[in-house]
């Protein structure tokens, strides 16, 4: 994975406090601290420092900037998504394909914002365990904590993320150090070539996340962590180059996932 160049800086006029956090944060990262340009924009401070990002230590939490524009955590449609499957009791086809219940582990290899480990953990409800893998550095922090410090008027909804566990880890080599049946299901939403309709709102997070394309062995490797495997992908013929043979979604859907199981 080629290496996501970034900084810490803070926002203008920021206090003494959030700088210092900032430069915490940037020993923790092992990046530079720069300091923020009182006059300059921040498309200026990339130019100058030759970075791709800055992780920006604000009031709310952190923020990443990016060229394509700035992105605050939140879990996007996934809330949406928790609302419909809770307050509605309408099914989901994340949900439908993954087969989960309470108690089980569940592995999200791509967690991104946890939008879908969201609804994994209101699934498996609080004796069960949902870990993400992000391989990001920039985006792990603005997820990890994001999760943490996210308020909604939905108690339920923030405990649910709360209970997410987000890794820095390569999916690949993170399997590897897994023994066999750590869990009952393995997720993969691998970041597509091309945008999705109507993901606008996703744009600042695409130069920050990971972009290597999900290779066969790395779902062979899933299987041996759980007898069930879930892949989002655009096409049931993509899907299919992953051994899967059932599928979710209908031929109008913009995605589907596909399952592969142990044989």
């Amino acid at each position: 994975m080629e290496e996501i160049r970034f900084a810490v800086t803070s926002n203008k006029n920021d206090n003494r406090e959030l700088i210092e956090q900032a430069k915490a944060w940037a020993r923790q990262l092992r990046v530079p601290y720069v300091k923020r340009y009182d006059n300059g924009s921040l498309v200026a401070m990339l130019a100058d420092h030759h970075l791709d990002a800055l992780l920006i230590a604000g009031k709310n939490g952190p923020q990443l900037y990016s060229p394509e524009g700035m992105l605050l955590y939140h879990p996007g449609l996934g809330k949406v998504r928790w609302q419909r499957v809770v307050q509605r009791h309408e099914k989901d086809n994340f949900l439908t394909a993954m087969d989960i219940r309470s108690g089980q582990h569940v592995l999200d290899c791509t967690v991104g914002l946890a939008a879908d480990a969201l609804l994994a953990s209101q699934a498996v409800g609080t004796n069960g365990k949902v870990i993400g893998l992000e391989a990001s550095l920039p985006l792990w922090f603005l997820s990890s904590r994001g999760i943490m410090l996210y308020k909604s008027k939905i108690p339920e909804l923030e405990q649910d993320l709360q209970r997410i566990e987000i890794i820095h880890a390569e999916a690949s080599k993170f399997l590897k150090t897994l023994p066999e049946n750590s869990f009952d299901a393995v997720y993969f939403d691998p970041m597509f070539r091309q945008p999705v309709r109507k993901s606008s709102e996703m744009v600042p997070l695409r130069p920050l996340a990971f972009h290597e394309p999900l290779k066969l062995e790395t779902v062979e490797l899933a299987l041996k962590a759980a007898p069930r495997v879930v892949i989002k992908e655009r096409s049931v013929e993509l899907l299919q180059e992953y051994g899967c043979t059932e599928f979710v979604g209908t031929k109008y859907s913009a995605v589907r996932f596909g399952i592969r199981k142990r044989q």
